[in-house]
């Protein structure tokens, strides 16, 4: 269980979390959107303690990353690191190592297994996210959708009991995005926590449990994605989802002059702003 309380983070004087309050559980997929600049990704590095906050907490099982933890580097830090995996948008593999190299590298330096565990932990890895045929292939050599699977196969290499994945659909081609929801799907089943940040609204409704949108730095609303992306109930998020036109007209014939109608029409697959 991840939960964050009052979490606050500033740039130059601008609030990027502003008094984030959340959990994210076992077993459940929670999608964060909202408009670009809303704090989402920000939120994600914080979770894992890739960027340092100014006030609040964010607790991992009995670890506890508080502001200043990542300047003193000490074993709440490290301890949240292995127990919550991330997954960059651009994947960040090293260039220099095979698919099964990135994925040995962690558990042999870090969790201090050796070479021979560490080697069937990452076959093993590459057969659960279905590339055990491109063992010895390097990053160059993989597909996008490939690459994202090495990066995902790497993250597990740490036995994580949560995931967090950058915008994992956005260089995915569209036939890939299925492949990708179905991979989730297992790692979710098998018990881990995922969050993710995403601007689309159909992946996230095929498989989040639960959505939270956030907008200047605080979380707008929250709720399954039926509830988020059909009915919901603040005038922003109905703007970011495209919920709203406006439609002018002008007499006669129609509304007075300067009138101005809303229509409500069918949530977007995909919100961009």
């Amino acid at each position: 269980m991840i939960e964050v309380k009052d979490l606050c983070k500033r740039y130059d004087g601008r609030a990027v979390l502003d008094g984030i309050n959340a959990s994210f559980a076992p077993g459940e997929v929670v999608a964060l959107v909202g408009p670009s600049g809303g704090g989402k990704s920000t939120l994600l590095r914080c979770l894992n303690g890739l960027e340092p906050f100014d006030s609040g907490s964010i607790r991992v099982g009995g670890d506890v990353l508080e502001p200043g933890a990542l300047r003193a580097r000490g074993t709440q830090v490290s301890n949240i690191r292995r127990r919550v995996g991330f997954v960059f948008q651009q994947w960040h593999l090293f260039a220099h190592r095979t698919a099964l190299g990135n994925i040995t590298e962690a558990p042999r330096y870090v969790r201090g297994l050796d070479a021979k565990a560490a080697m069937a932990l990452g076959r093993a890895l590459l057969e659960k996210v279905g590339l055990s045929h491109r063992e010895g292939a390097y990053p160059s050599e993989l597909s996008g959708g490939e690459q994202q699977r090495v990066a995902i196969a790497r993250a597990l290499a740490m036995e994580p009991e949560a995931l967090l994945l950058d915008e994992p659909t956005s260089a995915l081609d569209p036939e890939r995005v299925g492949e990708l929801v179905e991979l989730l799907s297992r790692l979710r089943d098998d018990g881990l926590a995922l969050v993710t940040v995403t601007h689309e609204m159909r992946f996230a409704r095929e498989l989040c449990s639960r959505m939270l949108v956030l907008h200047g730095g605080r979380i707008l609303e929250e709720g399954t994605p039926a509830q988020v992306l059909e009915r919901p109930r603040h005038e922003r998020t109905r703007a970011f989802l495209g919920l709203e036109r406006v439609v002018r007209q002008e007499a006669p014939g129609g509304l007075e002059p300067g009138t101005t109608a809303v229509a409500t029409v069918f949530p977007a697959a995909t919100a961009r702003e």
